[in-house]
């Protein structure tokens, strides 16, 4: 019964991991995709009117805009901020499934075999290790 308690809590610490960082990825993907959306109107206000702005000209500061849009979405690609924040929930939602049934089992006294248990908790992590690679390798 211990042993069964402490998968339960490994299990459970691992969905939170994985739930904690795909608050993280949907943040810094949402925020990326309104920092480049906001930028591109920013470039179209500056090059629809003529304007000065701190005695810098709107063509100047449309240049500079310009040439920060692409920073913006470049880090976006090579970060992968929304595969990883969809990769991160399905894994959590895998660890939860697995959390669920097993206390099922538990509560029910019924008959299982924890190391069958193990095997599908490592074989979560290492698919999600192997998947979390790819998308940074992608």
């Amino acid at each position: 019964m211990n042993d069964d308690n402490l998968l339960l809590s490994a299990i459970k610490k691992a969905a939170k991991d994985h739930s904690q960082q795909a608050t993280r990825h949907k943040v810094l993907h949402r925020s990326l995709w309104s920092a480049s959306s906001i930028i591109s109107v920013l470039i179209a206000i500056t090059t629809a009117f003529d304007f000065s702005l701190l005695n810098i000209p709107s063509k100047n500061i449309a240049t500079l805009f310009a040439i920060i849009l692409p920073m913006v979405t470049s880090y976006m690609v090579l970060r992968s901020p929304e595969k990883l924040w969809i990769h991160e929930i399905n894994i959590r939602n895998q660890l939860c499934d697995l959390h669920t049934e097993l206390n099922l089992l538990i509560k029910r006294n019924a008959e299982f075999d924890p190391s069958d248990f193990e095997k599908r908790y490592l074989a979560i992590m290492a698919t999600a290790n192997k998947k979390w690679i790819e998308i940074k390798e992608g």
